[in-house]
């Protein structure tokens, strides 16, 4: 432990509380510490080891994969398991997925949380920009970009619901306005229903693939 005296204050309080794991968890993330935001000043915007702030993170591959088929609302499929299992469910690493291997998914040879890469590269970049798993996602039949459409979803209410699902926060004002009239443009294209409804399509799976590639979807901040 980095703070030994904060350890063995939680080891008393874990203790003597029956060995409740709940009560330890709500101990740690109703802390203080726990809840620091990671915004610097001008006293710890260099610190990354005392925790004087959040240190921003990315996420967990599992994490990320689970979230991409959350917000996109098409599953991954992984060889020997039930449709519909998630990332973070897989109780082996053997377990084919070419998209949890690039973004760090650790071989569980030894038990060290240092065995988990968590480092960004050059093919996580890569396998964002142009790789199947997203982009398949996106275009896949009854992806929330189609079903959006389906619904008749205005465009202001489509760029919320998109928000709160991958940023579980609304969008400010000028990103929503920013991104209403991109859709309301794509929406009056010329040309016959079937090429504006296409061409809308189009739009809502790039909106998505903006924000899933983003700094704030695929980093703890």
């Amino acid at each position: 432990a980095s703070n030994e005296a904060l350890f063995e204050a939680l080891t008393k309080d874990f203790t003597a509380n029956g060995f409740n794991v709940k009560h330890l968890i709500r101990t740690i993330v109703t802390s203080a510490t726990y809840q620091l935001s990671s915004e610097p000043n001008a006293t710890n915007q260099h610190d990354d080891k005392y925790y004087s702030k959040y240190v921003v993170k990315r996420l967990p591959a599992e994490v990320i994969l689970d979230a991409m088929s959350q917000v996109t609302g098409r599953p991954s499929r992984f060889d020997g398991y039930p449709a519909g299992t998630r990332a973070m469910q897989l109780p082996a690493v053997r377990v084919k997925s070419e998209f949890l291997d690039v973004f760090g998914r650790p071989s569980r040879i030894i038990c060290d949380v240092g065995e988990r890469s968590q480092e960004p590269s050059i093919a996580q970049a890569l396998h964002v920009i142009n790789g199947e798993t997203l982009n398949g996602k996106l275009r896949a039949p009854g992806s929330n970009a189609g079903l959006f459409l389906k619904l008749g979803l205005s465009d202001a209410r489509i760029v919320e619901q998109i928000f709160l699902s991958a940023f579980s926060r609304f969008p400010t004002a000028e990103e929503k306005l920013r991104l209403t009239s991109a859709l309301k443009q794509a929406r009056e294209q010329g040309g016959t229903p079937e090429a504006r409804l296409l061409a809308r399509r189009e739009a809502l799976e790039d909106l998505l693939w903006v924000l899933l590639s983003s700094k704030e979807f695929l980093f703890n901040s």
